[in-house]
């Protein structure tokens, strides 16, 4: 169905994709939501590149974006004042032209339009009586007419070229009983609305609300106008109202879901009643904002934000609504109606326009590292996110080299930003091919180094019970690798309340002992977002013990009580999902999935061995007794 959440096999996580992206997300479970940097895609230019808006393709596409991990949607909805309804496509779907047609009819309906010309609308019966000598032709007609304006060749443009058009197919019906518009340059699915989008991220949230990859997710909606055939300039007369508020449609599938502006509000006026009053395991760290006390004791903040952990976490928030780019022509539309559910414009997104790329993908301008020695970021980070990505030549064709891009969603991370894509990848939707989609996705791991962590090492007899602590190193940029808990490191030490100022402690230990060796006022600790592991390399690079790569710096994160679980506290912390079930099934079946698979295969073609073996004899024997006189031999007829 087009409203489920149904991603392709191969796109759902493996084990080790979801063990990198649950422990990554977990480090930053007390990290302010706005300081959390995750990827992020055009839905247009991701799943509408070769502008068909069809159902099932979107469905498909959204649930494979979310299947390889973007947490971030730009979605482009189109209000359309003839059907009172938003949608994707960027055309008017005008159900007058096909209003004396059931949708579920068995009859193919062509309309061609020309300039100046009423519209007509001519049907044929699909399935004519085979004695019939002549089939029956209905025809009706519509009292609208259109002008001699053209949809433009630029179909984002959302404009008109005027001039002589020539015909233009604008509704078929096919005689499944699902209806095709073809309209100028696009093709749209009549029933593709709103609904369709709201319902496949419910389902979503629902199928993955008790699993360890559930995450948090920011959907950012700009809103446009349909293009009209009969108008250059569409400015919708009737604007949304009631039910067709954006808020209203939102909350109609997804209110239970959904973190709030006036949540927010109510968070921020008494943190002793909402942030503070959770486990401190999900509680917003407040050094990251400010806070005021009133004389009866009560905490707020005009400025802080939430942490995963008590958004999604603690209170079973998956969502948040942003208002993005909106057109001139529906500027009138009722922001304040929605303004209780659907963050403002600019509010939960903080679009870096003074960032400079060089032709590798490296950040020359904009980055908020500072250099060696500072302990604070440059600049303000809050919802930081980059979506221009035209510095250099973009990887339309399929055999174009993507790493430029990729190596760009990663520099920007570990400054910071949150890395949009924008861009049709390999001239590719979503749909056909998602594997670029996924390496961009990956690209913005910043914690795990490629193919971590690893539990074993090629060619010991069983490690996987020694190979249990994560440990940062130059050689891989600062990114971290598992290696045997019982070797010798450093440690890597955080100031405390102060998430950007690391150092290395002076002396190499083992992992059970690296508590131990941080200088008074420091802690062993893990990086908790990329920017404070940027921060933690920085330091990695000024401690010339480090620099040869011989050694790395102990990070405090572990799976010593759980495989695959991965915590932080010290060598003695319990696993939090151990007694749950769904870890525990997320990770036997994962384990056991390919080679259960791998088996049964073998064990059938085992079978079908012994099988074309005895059938074989059988039909040797056959072959001999058949044999006539002339030499022929009658085998039956083929089966």
């Amino acid at each position: 169905m087009s409203e489920n959440y149904t991603p392709a096999n191969d796109a759902i996580p493996g084990l080790l994709s979801m063990v990198r992206a649950m422990s990554q997300r977990d480090l930053g479970n007390t990290v302010p939501i706005n300081k959390v940097t995750v990827p992020g895609v055009s839905v247009a230019t991701a799943c509408f590149s070769r502008l068909r808006y069809d159902n099932d393709d979107v469905a498909l596409c959204i649930s494979n974006l979310l299947a390889v991990g973007f947490r971030r949607l730009e979605v482009d909805l189109y209000w359309d004042e003839l059907r009172d309804a938003w949608q994707f496509c960027p055309a008017s779907v005008a159900e007058s032209t096909i209003s004396s047609v059931s949708p579920y009819s068995s009859f193919n309906t062509i309309q061609t339009l020309t300039s100046g010309e009423s519209v007509t609308t001519r049907t044929t019966t699909g399935n004519v009586a085979r004695q019939a000598s002549t089939s029956t032709d209905l025809e009706t007609t519509s009292s609208a007419a259109i002008s001699s304006a053209t949809l433009s060749s630029n179909p984002n443009s959302g404009e008109f070229s005027p001039g002589k058009a020539s015909p233009i197919d604008y509704a078929l019906l096919d005689d499944t009983g699902s209806s095709q518009l073809t309209i100028g340059l696009y093709t749209c699915s009549r029933n593709m609305g709103l609904y369709t989008l709201t319902s496949l991220l419910l389902d979503y949230i629902q199928q993955t609300e008790t699993s360890t990859d559930a995450s948090l997710l920011y959907l950012i909606v700009n809103i446009h106008a349909t293009a009209s055939i009969s108008s250059p300039v569409p400015t919708p007369i009737s604007l949304p109202k009631n039910s067709n508020l954006l808020s209203s449609q939102f909350l109609a599938n997804l209110s239970s879901y959904l973190y709030t502006p006036a949540i927010l509000r109510s968070n921020r006026a008494n943190l002793n009643d909402s942030w503070l009053r959770v486990n401190e395991l999900y509680r917003p760290l407040d050094y990251y904002y400010r806070i005021v006390k009133s004389q009866y004791g009560i905490i707020s903040t005009q400025d802080g934000w939430p942490s995963e952990g008590y958004v999604e976490l603690s209170h079973n928030r998956r969502l948040l609504l942003g208002f993005g780019t909106v057109d001139p022509q529906m500027e009138d539309y009722d922001f304040d109606a929605d303004g209780d559910t659907i963050f403002p414009g600019g509010y939960i997104q903080n679009n870096q326009a003074n960032v400079v790329l060089d032709g590798s993908g490296r950040l020359t301008s904009g980055c908020f590292i500072l250099p060696t020695g500072s302990t604070s970021p440059q600049g303000n980070s809050s919802w930081a996110y980059i979506s221009d990505l035209t510095s250099f030549p973009q990887p339309a064709s399929l055999n174009s080299d993507i790493s430029t891009l990729l190596n760009t969603a990663l520099n920007a991370t570990r400054c910071g930003i949150s890395p949009i894509l924008n861009t049709t990848l390999l001239g590719a939707s979503a749909t056909t091919n998602y594997i670029p989609y996924q390496a961009f996705t990956n690209a913005t791991i910043w914690s795990w180094a490629p193919n971590e962590p690893q539990n074993f090492t090629i060619g010991a007899a069983d490690s996987s019970s020694l190979f249990r602590c994560a440990v940062a190193t130059l050689p891989l940029n600062g990114a971290w690798s598992v290696i045997d808990c019982s070797t010798k490191n450093f440690a890597a030490c955080r100031a405390q309340t102060q998430p950007y100022n690391w150092t290395i402690s002076s002396r190499s230990v083992t992992y059970t002992y690296a508590s131990v060796t941080c200088p008074n006022g420091y802690v062993f600790a893990v990086p908790r977002s990329a920017l404070e592991n940027s921060y933690l390399t920085q330091a990695m690079m000024a401690n010339g013990k480090l620099a040869s790569g011989r050694y790395g710096a102990w990070v405090d994160f572990n799976s010593l009580d759980y495989l695959n679980c991965w915590v932080t506290g010290g060598p003695n912390v319990t696993c939090p999902y151990k007694s749950s079930t769904s870890f525990a099934d997320s990770i036997e079946l994962k384990q056991i999935l390919v080679p259960t698979v791998a088996a049964i295969i073998v064990l059938i073609i085992t079978a079908l061995t012994v099988f074309a073996k005895a059938t074989g004899t059988k039909s040797k024997r056959r072959i001999k007794n058949l044999k006539r006189a002339n030499g022929f031999i009658y085998e039956g007829v083929p089966s």
